[in-house]
């Protein structure tokens, strides 16, 4: 007689499960993060420019995030992971940005429209609505903002993006660091 051995894989409605989290599912035909530069404005200022991409296009990205988290946290890995930290949020459609506020968990209850004089602020940063801007470009989204860091968020910070498309689905990828920075203690 033969020794077979069966592997068996499970797909749960969909949706790969890792122990007792869900992880969201990945499509291919999904929104992406692609990359994110960071360059020095005037003063403290720093400048951010996230990109994206989408296959449908760069119009059917509905939101993105893009937290600057310090160098020992990543997102969803600790509870209370998004206390004190500087999570932006840049709804595209609407053309507005919102902030996490120091308590963490929840998206300020005033976003910003962009462009406009506003700026949002909690302990670690200050964003800044007037110098948010978004541009498409074929299967590409590129956002733009600007961000005061405060002297008590000073150290190695991670750059975290994450997007959603017009259907509702996020990137899967949202505990991967796109990039880092500086903040200097003045």
């Amino acid at each position: 007689m033969r020794d077979v051995r069966v592997i068996a894989v499970a797909i749960v409605c969909g949706s790969l499960l890792t122990g007792c989290r869900r992880v969201a599912p990945m499509r291919m035909d999904s929104s992406t993060p692609v990359s994110v530069v960071v360059s020095r404005g005037e003063g403290y200022e720093q400048r951010i420019a996230a990109t994206f991409q989408d296959p449908k296009g760069g119009g059917h990205i509905r939101e993105v995030t893009v937290s600057v988290m310090s160098s020992n946290v990543r997102p969803g890995e600790q509870r209370g992971w998004s206390a004190k930290e500087c999570l932006v949020r840049y709804d595209v459609r609407a053309q507005e940005i919102d902030l996490v506020p120091n308590m963490g968990g929840v998206w300020g209850s005033h976003a910003a429209r962009v462009g406009s004089g506003a700026m949002l602020k909690n302990s670690q940063c200050t964003v800044m609505a007037a110098g948010a801007s978004s541009e498409i470009e074929g299967k590409s989204l590129t956002v733009n903002l600007v961000v005061e860091f405060a002297p008590e968020f000073a150290g190695e910070k991670r750059v975290y993006l994450q997007s959603e498309d017009a259907e509702g689905v996020w990137s899967a990828n949202y505990q991967q660091a796109f990039g880092s920075l500086t903040v200097a203690s003045r």
